[in-house]
Order: C-alpha cells, then structure tokens, then sequence
C-alpha cells in the first residue's frame, strides 16, 4: 500500500511500480507496509532458526502450568514460565552479561524443549535477533557428515556457525555419554561463546554440576555454569497427556 509524501520532491519525474509516470514527487512506505516488511523479516529468521515446527507457535503465555496433575509440579512449572517470560523482558541485560538459561529435569516430555522454542519464538518476535536451535545429537551429526569426501561443508564451517550465531538454543544436551570428540566440539562451541558473551539457552536431563559424568573432562559444565543460570522443571511428563487429548479430538472425525 502506497501514498505520496509531498514533502520530498524530486527534480526529476518518477515511475511508480505499474510504470505510471508521477511528476516531482516520491513514494514512501505506509505504516503497514513497514509492519508487513518487519513481520516477513521474523518470519523469515524463524523459518532458518531450526525450531521445531511442532513447536513454531509456542509462547511463553500460552505455556500452560495446569496440565502438569501435581500442585508442587504446577507450582515449579509456574516459576519455570515466570523465569522464561523475564528473560525475555530482560534480555538486552542478560545478553550484555553473556547470560543464557539451563532447563533441566530427568523426565522426559516435561515441557523442556517447548519452553526453549517458546523463549527463542519472543526473542525473534520482539527483538528481531538471529537463532539457532538444535539437538546436540544433531550437531554432532553434521560434524561428522564434514568427514565425507562429498561434503561441501566443512567442520569449521558448522562450528563458525553456532560460535557467532546471536543466540544458540542446544537441546538435550546429555542424552548419551559423550565421548571426547564430542567433548571436544562442546567445548570448542561453549568457550567461544563464554568469552563473546553470547547467550546460550539449554535443555538437558541432568543437572549442570551432573554433566561432568557426560563430559567427563570437566571444561563443557565449567563453562555452562557462568554461561547460564539453571531452571528446574517439573519431574512429570506431559507430552503424553497432549498426544491422548490430540487423539480423541481426531478420533471424533474418524468415527463420528
């Protein structure tokens, strides 16, 4: 949507985008233009980000405590979102201070990882940064996948990647006993990070002082515990519970 600003004038006539002729003045932006340019811009950044689609809508407010059937457990899910939701309002404090969050708890399906993508969804959203969300599996993955001779990306290439990258998301970070390659690119990813102050968000299944058992060289949870400050979750799976209430819903159009 376009309209005429009277106030720049050209010397020189103008087309407009149907090629129509406009004599001495300029085209400039709506305020909804602007707005549609910004949103495609996020759009765009999460799109690349990595986040789950699952998870692409995900928000800190929509994150709902009353599914956990404990109160002690809603009760620390509710300090978990409440953490979450102040990260995002403090970011630009807690970026100037390298400062990122470690969401852990042993189960599986406590809501970990979609808290993670609902913080890393504000951030875009409201500050426009770049992200880069992946499971540490993943990674090392694609580090491997450098060693074929057919790869045209290099080892250098994907760490300079999640290095520089403005906010890095790692998910289940101690899934598995981690042997000292992959230490070694834990490391090599975390230390940079630290000494660039760039904020780093994790999930794992293990408390940080516990992640010395997985990477047993010690220097990856020296490193995360001045990178990040911990958030317990709640010790009870949900993904479960969802998966059956998103089945019933279906099952009424498949047999109604």
């Amino acid at each position: 949507m376009w309209f005429k600003d009277w106030s720049r004038l050209n010397k020189k006539d103008e087309q407009d985008e149907e090629g129509n002729w406009i004599k001495g003045e300029w085209l400039a932006h709506c305020d909804c233009y602007e707005q549609l340019v910004k949103q495609r811009e996020v759009d765009k950044k999460l799109d690349l980000s990595g986040i789950p689609p699952i998870f692409s809508d995900a928000t800190v407010r929509s994150y709902d405590v009353n599914k956990f059937k404990s109160k002690e457990n809603q009760g620390i899910a509710a300090m978990a979102k409440k953490a979450a939701g102040n990260y995002v309002t403090n970011y630009e404090a807690m970026k100037k201070q390298g400062k990122g969050l470690y969401l852990y708890s042993k189960v599986k399906g406590s809501g970990k990882t979609r808290l993670a993508s609902s913080i890393a969804n504000a951030l875009v959203k409201t500050y426009g940064i770049d992200i880069a969300f992946i499971k540490s599996g993943d990674l090392i993955t694609q580090i491997h996948n450098t060693m074929n001779k057919t790869s045209e990306t290099t080892r250098s290439d994907i760490i300079k990647t999640f290095r520089n990258v403005e906010l890095l998301v790692i998910d289940d970070l101690a899934i598995k006993e981690a042997t000292v390659f992959d230490e070694g690119i834990f490391y090599d990813i975390t230390d940079f990070r630290l000494e660039h102050r760039k904020p780093t968000i994790f999930t794992s299944n293990v408390t940080i002082d516990e992640l010395e058992r997985i990477y047993p060289g010690g220097r990856v949870n020296k490193r995360i515990k001045k990178m990040a400050l911990e958030i317990y979750m709640p010790e009870e799976p949900v993904r479960d519970d969802e998966a059956d209430s998103e089945n019933a819903e279906l099952e009424k159009l498949l047999f109604r």
